[in-house]
C-alpha cells in the first residue's frame, strides 16, 4: 500500500512543531543578519545590486532528499539523480507512472526555496516535458478533409499543405556555388565518350539483380518525377510515394481509372502514359498493383470493419462517363429527393472503399520499396538477418510527417540507365526504331535529334491522354471480355523480367538508344542550374574527387573525362553520376553496386520520402487501413526476413504462382542466384525454383451424388497433399505419399474395427461431456451478473484438442501437466497448419506464412509422434523413456488410440506414412472439422428460431440415450444447414458427373485436375434432402454421411455425431444461455468466391478474433449465461 494519502486540507502543524519552527525562524533570521554583515560588496551588476541567487539551507536538501528515498530502488538519491531521470523522460524513455515519479518531482519542487536556481531546474524540466507531450502544431487531425490521400498530393502534411503538391516546383538540394566555364561540352559528345556502352561493358550485374528491380525503380521514379514540358521547373506529380502510375496524379487523371463503384478501378490498367514506352514488365507490376486494390476493395466490403463500407439499399445509380466531372454531385438538402440521397450513399460507399483500398495498395507499395527493394540494394537479401533501414523509427527530435519537395538533382540520381539488361535494350532500340522509321529509315538512333524525339514522344502522350486507361494498348495484347488480359500472358512476361539479369552500373554502359534521351537529360540539368558532382558530394559529407582517376580508375574513362572538363570540380553531376566508379559487391552493404554518390544519396532519399509521408507514418495504422488491410500489408520477419513482394505476386496470378515460388518470394535477383543463396543459407527446401506455369485447373462439385462418389472413391480421387505439407514433413518424407490410395483404404477399415467396439460410443460421449464442462468452468469469467465465455476460441476449438492428445499422446502442457511442450492454443495452431496443407484455396497467400511460422512447432510434433509410434511398433527402453516424458496416464481414449496405431503398423504402412498420412491428419482432421461444426451449429441454434433453440435445450437437459439421440438428429440437421465445410481431392482418373457442376452443369474432370467438394451445397441438394430448406429432425442419419469429413475420413460419421452432439449438450444445457451482446457474441463469417470465378452455392470463411485475416475455421464468438455450467 503506498503512504500517501489524500487530503483536502493541509494538515495542520503540532504544538512541538510549532514551537520548533518559530525558534528555528529566530536562529534563522539572526543567521541572515550575520550573513548579510559579511556579504561582499556587489560586484556582478550594473547598478549595485545583489544577484538573486540564494543558498538552499541543509535542512530543506535533508528534507528534499528524505522524500526521494522512496525512489531509491529506481537509482534517484537525490535532486541531480532525479533530474538525470528527468532529462530520460524528455528523451523518450517511459517514466515509471506507478513509482509516482510525477508526484514526487511536484513534491521535490515544493519544497524547494521559492525562486531557487535548483527549483527552476526541476520546474522547467517537468514543464518541457509536459509542454512536448504534445505535438505543436498537431500533425494529424480527425475529419473526412484530412482522411485519404488527395490525387494531387497537397495536405499531406497539414503543416505545410502545399509541400509536395504536383503541379509545384522542384527543391534545390545543393547550391552551385562553384563557377562553371561558359561552354560546356556538347551532350552528344559527352554520352559518346563516357556513357555510351560497349561491347566490352556488357556483363551482367555482380550481384545478379534481376530487371525487376529496375521495373520497381522505373514506377518510383515517375511517381516522384514530372516535368512539365513549358516549364521544366515544375513536376506535374507529387512527391510523395503514393503510386500516382497508377492512380494518376491529379484528380482528372484519377477519375479517368476509377469506375465509381464499389471503389474499384478500371482493370489491368495504370494511368501513367509514359510507362506504356517501357519494357512490358513495368506495366505488369503496375497491373499487378492494380489487382491487389481491386481485391482489396472486395475483402474490405465484404468484412466491412464496424460498418465502415456498409452498402447501400438497392442498385447503384448507373454513370455516364461522358458527363463532364461525372464524379461530382449536387450538395444534399433538406429537400432532397430519396433518387438523390440514395445518388450520394453510393458515392460515398464507392468513395471509402476506394480510398482505403489505395491506402492499403500503396501500403503494400511502400513495404516492397523498404523490404524487398531496399533489402536487395543492400545485399541483406543474401543473408539471413532481419535488419532493414526502417525510417518510421521513432526518433527523439527527428520530425515525422514534415512532408517532402523532390529536387531537381534526385530526378537524375535515380536515371539508372546503365543497368538496362541486353533484353531491354534490345527492346527499347525496336520500339524508338518502330516509332521514328520516318525520321530514321536507315535506324541509325544516333541520327536522332531530340528536338525530333520530343515532337513524336508528344504525339503519342496526346494519343494516350485521348483515351481511357483501360482503352490504350499494352504489349501488344488483348483484352478479355471483362477487361483484363489473360493469366497466361502476364505470368510469361513478369517470369521472364524475373529471370532476366541486369547489367551492371558504371562508364561506358548505357545503351546507344537511350542517346537521345541522356542528352536530354544533361541539357536539362543545365536548364536547372545545377551544382556539380563534388559539390553534390560534400553536400552529403561525401570526400570531393581530387582528382579525374577518383572519379573512376579506368585510365580512359579518367583521360575522357579530363578531356571534357578542365578540373574535377567542373564535372557536371549528371554525367558524374553515370561516369563515376562503382561500388564493389559486400554481403550485407552494397548489392545494387551503383556509383559511390548515387549509393549514398538513394538511401538519403528513401528515408526522407517515407518519413516525411503522413500516410506511412503517423497515420499508418489498422483505424486507417483496417485491421484486415493493415494484416494484409504488413510483413513478417520469420517470413523471408521480412520481404513482402510475394503478397503482391500471390494475389495477382494464383492459378500460376505456387506459395513458396522462389519466383514471387525474391524477385528482384534472378532464380539461379538466390538458389544458390538458399542452399547456403540452409533454407534451400523452403521453396519451389520452378518457372511459374498455369497450376492444375480445380473445378467445383456441387450435387451430393458427385460429392459422395468424390468423397468415397479413394482410387480415382485422392487427398490433396499440397505443397504446404510436402513442406512441413520435409523432402525426405515425401516418399510415402504414393502410398496414398491404400493407406485410404486400410484406414478405412482399421477405423470400422475399432468403432465396432461397443464401448467405444460410449467412451466417446463421455469423454466430450466432461471435458466441455470442465473447460466451460475453467474458461469463463463473471461479468457484472452473468457469466461470459468465448465459446470458440476457448472451447470448442480446444477440447478436440485435449482429446486427440489423449488419443494420439501428443506433448499438451496442462496445469496438471506442466512438463509437456505445446500449450492448448499453440497445439490447436500446430494442428491447423497441417490441416490447411489439405486446402487447396489455402494453398496461397496466407498458407506460407503459416508454414513458415509453424514449421519448427509441426516438425517438433511429428518427432515426438514418431517416437510415439515407435514405441508402439517395437517397446524398448529408451523409447519408452522417450514417450514416457510425453505420454498422458493410461486411459480408455489412449489404449484406442494405441490399437488404431498398431493396426495401422501392422497392416504394413510405413511408420513416417502413419505419423504424418494417418495420425497427424486425423489429429488436425478432427480438430478443424470438430470445432468447425461445433461452433456453426451453436450458432445456428442462437441465431434461429427460438422454438428450435427451446426444443433442443430441453433435450439437453435430459440425461437418456433416447433423448440423446433425438438431440443428435436436431444437431446434424443445424449442421446441416449451417455447412461451411469444403474438403479437396486430386483427380486420378478421367470422370464425368451429370448435373453437379455449377447450374446443373455437366462436370468433367481430367486426370491431374483438383476437384473442391462443395459440402455446403450438397447439404441443400433435393434429391438427397427433400424441402432442403426446412429444418426437419426426422431425415435419416445416413444422409448426413459427408459431416465430419476431413482429408479423409477422420474419426469417422458415428464418431462425429457422438463428439459433437455431447459438446453441444453440455452448452445448451447453461441456465440463460444467450450469444453474448454486441460484435462479440456474433459468429464473423465472409463469403468467399469459388475458384475460377465460378458461379454457385457459395461458402464462407471465418474472421480472425481480430478481424486481420480471413481462416477456414471459426475463431471466435462469446456466449452468456446465469452460470458457468
Amino acid at each position: 500500500m503506498s503512504n500517501i494519502k489524500a487530503q483536502a486540507h493541509p494538515v495542520a502543524p503540532s504544538e512541538l512543531q510549532q514551537l520548533r519552527d518559530r525558534l528555528g525562524k529566530e536562529f534563522r533570521a539572526k543567521a541572515s543578519l550575520i550573513s548579510a554583515a559579511r556579504r561582499p560588496l556587489p560586484d556582478q551588476t550594473g547598478n549595485g545590486t545583489y544577484l538573486d541567487d540564494k543558498p538552499i539551507h541543509p535542512d530543506v536538501m535533508d528534507k528534499v532528499n528524505e522524500g526521494l528515498r522512496d525512489l531509491s530502488h529506481l537509482g534517484i538519491k537525490d535532486v541531480e539523480t532525479l533530474l538525470k531521470v528527468v532529462e530520460l523522460g524528455k528523451s523518450g524513455e517511459p517514466w515509471q507512472d506507478k513509482e509516482y515519479l510525477m508526484e514526487h518531482l511536484i513534491q521535490t519542487a515544493s519544497i524547494l526555496p521559492d525562486d531557487s536556481t535548483l527549483q527552476r531546474k526541476v520546474t522547467d524540466g517537468f514543464l518541457t516535458q509536459l509542454y512536448n507531450d504534445l505535438q505543436h502544431p498537431p500533425i494529424s487531425y480527425l475529419g473526412r478533409d484530412y482522411q485519404y490521400r488527395t490525387p494531387d498530393g497537397s495536405f499531406n502534411s497539414l503543416v505545410n499543405p502545399n509541400v509536395g503538391k504536383s503541379g509545384t516546383p522542384y527543391a534545390r538540394t545543393t547550391a552551385p556555388k562553384a563557377m562553371q566555364p561558359g561552354a560546356l561540352p556538347d551532350p552528344g559528345i559527352i554520352f559518346d565518350s563516357i556513357m555510351a556502352r560497349k561491347d566490352s561493358n556488357r556483363e551482367d550485374h555482380p550481384n545478379e539483380i534481376s530487371s525487376v528491380l529496375f521495373y520497381l525503380a522505373s514506377i518510383i521514379i515517375h511517381d516522384l518525377f514530372k516535368t512539365n514540358h513549358i516549364d521544366p521547373q515544375i513536376s506535374e506529380t507529387s512527391s510523395y510515394l503514393d503510386l500516382a502510375p497508377l492512380y494518376g496524379s491529379n484528380l482528372e487523371e484519377q477519375m479517368k481509372m476509377r469506375t465509381g463503384y464499389s471503389g474499384k478501378i478500371r482493370p489491368d490498367s495504370f494511368s501513367e502514359t509514359r510507362l506504356l514506352s517501357f519494357p512490358p514488365g513495368v506495366g505488369t507490376l503496375l497491373i499487378m498493383f492494380n489487382r491487389f486494390h481491386q481485391n482489396v476493395a472486395e475483402q474490405l466490403a465484404a468484412i466491412n470493419e464496424k460498418g465502415q463500407f456498409t452498402r447501400p439499399e438497392g442498385e447503384p445509380p448507373k454513370i455516364d462517363y461522358n458527363t463532364k466531372e461525372w464524379w461530382k454531385l449536387p450538395a444534399l438538402t433538406q429537400t432532397s429527393t430519396a433518387e438523390e440521397r440514395n445518388a450520394a450513399a453510393w458515392r460515398k460507399y464507392d468513395e471509402d472503399l476506394f480510398q482505403v483500398s489505395r491506402l492499403c495498395t500503396s501500403g503494400l507499395y511502400v513495404q516492397i520499396v523498404l523490404q524487398d527493394y531496399v533489402r536487395t540494394i543492400l545485399n541483406l537479401n543474401k543473408t539471413d538477418r532481419n535488419w532493414v533501414l526502417n525510417p518510421r523509427s521513432e526518433i527523439k527530435g527527428v520530425p515525422l510527417a514534415a512532408g517532402n519537395q523532390v529536387s531537381a538533382e534526385f530526378n537524375l540520381v535515380y536515371r539508372w540507365h546503365s543497368a538496362i539488361s541486353a533484353k531491354d535494350e534490345k527492346w527499347t532500340e525496336n520500339l524508338i526504331k518502330h516509332q521514328f522509321i520516318d525520321e530514321i529509315p536507315d535506324g541509325d538512333l544516333t541520327k536522332l535529334s531530340y528536338p525530333i524525339f520530343m515532337r513524336g514522344a508528344m504525339k503519342m502522350e496526346q494519343v494516350y491522354k485521348s483515351q481511357l486507361p483501360n482503352e490504350r494498348e499494352f504489349a501488344g495484347l488483348e483484352r478479355q471480355s471483362d477487361g483484363t488480359f489473360k493469366d497466361d500472358d502476364l505470368v510469361k512476361i513478369i517470369a521472364e523480367s524475373v529471370e532476366d539479369c541486369a547489367n551492371s552500373f558504371g562508364a561506358n554502359r548505357v545503351p546507344v538508344c537511350m542517346r537521345v534521351i541522356e542528352q536530354l537529360g544533361i541539357e536539362q540539368s543545365r536548364a536547372w542550374s545545377l551544382a556539380s558532382l563534388n559539390e553534390f558530394r560534400k553536400y552529403f559529407n561525401l570526400a570531393p574527387h581530387k582528382s579525374f582517376t577518383d572519379i573512376n580508375s579506368d585510365p580512359e574513362v579518367a583521360a575522357q573525362l579530363s578531356r571534357l572538363y578542365d578540373h574535377p570540380d567542373q564535372v557536371e553531376l549528371y554525367p558524374g553520376l553515370v561516369a563515376e566508379e562503382p561500388k564493389k559487391p559486400l554481403v550485407p552493404g552494397a548489392g545494387l553496386t551503383p556509383s559511390y554518390t548515387v549509393s549514398r544519396a538513394v538511401l538519403s532519399d528513401a528515408v526522407a520520402l517515407v518519413r516525411g509521408d503522413r500516410f506511412y507514418t503517423i497515420d499508418f495504422h489498422p483505424k486507417k487501413l483496417t485491421n484486415w488491410g493493415y494484416s494484409a500489408v504488413a510483413f513478417e520477419n520469420s517470413v523471408d526476413n521480412g520481404c513482402i513482394a510475394y503478397k503482391l505476386f500471390l494475389n495477382a496470378f494464383p492459378q500460376h504462382f505456387r506459395p513458396n515460388s522462389i519466383y514471387a518470394h525474391y524477385p528482384m535477383t534472378i532464380p539461379s542466384e538466390m538458389e544458390s543463396v538458399m542452399k547456403t543459407l540452409g533454407r534451400h527446401a523452403q521453396y519451389s525454383y520452378d518457372k511459374p506455369g498455369r497450376l492444375p485447373e480445380t473445378h467445383v462439385a456441387f450435387s451430393g451424388a458427385a460429392v459422395k462418389a468424390l468423397a468415397s472413391n479413394t482410387e480415382s480421387f485422392r487427398v490433396t497433399w499440397g505443397g504446404s505439407m510436402e513442406y512441413l514433413i520435409s523432402p525426405s518424407q515425401k516418399d510415402f505419399m504414393a502410398t496414398n490410395v491404400k493407406g485410404a483404404s486400410i484406414h478405412s477399415q482399421v477405423l470400422k474395427t475399432i468403432t465396432a467396439d461397443p464401448k467405444w460410443d460410449p467412451t466417446v460421449r463421455k469423454y466430450f461431456e466432461d471435458k466441455t464442462a470442465t473447460m466451460i468452468a475453467k474458461k469463463a469469467y463473471k461479468l457484472a451478473n452473468l457469466t461470459q465465455v468465448d465459446i470458440i476460441r476457448d472451447v470448442g476449438n480446444l477440447v478436440p484438442v485435449h482429446y486427440v492428445s489423449e488419443l494420439f499422446s501428443l506433448p499438451l502442457k496442462t496445469s496438471a501437466d506442466a512438463a509437456k511442450v505445446f500449450t492448448e492454443h499453440e497445439l490447436y495452431l500446430a494442428l491447423l497448419s497441417i490441416y490447411t496443407s489439405f486446402l487447396k484455396d489455402t494453398d496461397s497467400i496466407d498458407s506460407f506464412p503459416m508454414r513458415q511460422v509453424s514449421y519448427n512447432a509441426v516438425q517438433t510434433l511429428g518427432r515426438l509422434v514418431q517416437a510415439n509410434v515407435d514405441d508402439v511398433q517395437a517397446p524398448g527402453l529408451l523409447r519408452s523413456i522417450m514417450t514416457a516424458a510425453f505420454a498422458d496416464a493410461d486411459s480408455p481414449i489412449k489404449e484406442y488410440g494405441d490399437s488404431f496405431i498398431a493396426c495401422l503398423l501392422n497392416s504394413g504402412l510405413d511408420a513416417k506414412h502413419v505419423v504424418w498420412g494417418h495420425v497427424l491428419s486425423t489429429a488436425s482432421g478432427v480438430t478443424a472439422t470438430l470445432g468447425s461444426l461445433f461452433a456453426t451449429c451453436l450458432d445456428y441454434f442462437l441465431a434461429g428460431d427460438k422454438k428450435t433453440l427451446a426444443a433442443v435445450q430441453e433435450l439437453a437437459n435430459q440425461d437418456d440415450d433416447r433423448s440423446f439421440e433425438k438431440l443428435q438428429r436436431f444437431v446434424l440437421e443445424a449442421a446441416r444447414l449451417s455447412c461451411q465445410i469444403t474438403v479437396y481431392r486430386s483427380v486420378n482418373t478421367a470422370t464425368t458427373f451429370p448435373n453437379a457442376g455449377p447450374k446443373g452443369q455437366t462436370l468433367e474432370l481430367q486426370a491431374g485436375d483438383h476437384v473442391l467438394l462443395n459440402l455446403r451445397s450438397a447439404c441443400r441438394d433435393e434429391a438427397f434432402f427433400p424441402k432442403p430448406e426446412v429444418f426437419d429432425p426426422t431425415r435419416p442419419f445416413e444422409a448426413y454421411m459427408h459431416l465430419g469429413m476431413g482429408p479423409h475420413e477422420n474419426l469417422g460419421f458415428g464418431t462425429t455425431k457422438t463428439a459433437l452432439t455431447a459438446m453441444l449438450k453440455v452448452v445448451l444445457r447453461l441456465k440463460g444461455l444467450k450469444a453474448a451482446t454486441g460484435p462479440q457474441g456474433v459468429l464473423h463469417k465472409v463469403e468467399k468466391k469459388l475458384p475460377g470465378g465460378v458461379e454457385g452455392e457459395k461458402y464462407s470463411g471465418f474472421l480472425t478474433e481480430n478481424w486481420d485475416g480471413v481462416w477456414p475455421v471459426p475463431q471466435s464468438k462469446s456466449i452468456l449465461s446465469e452460470s458457468p455450467g
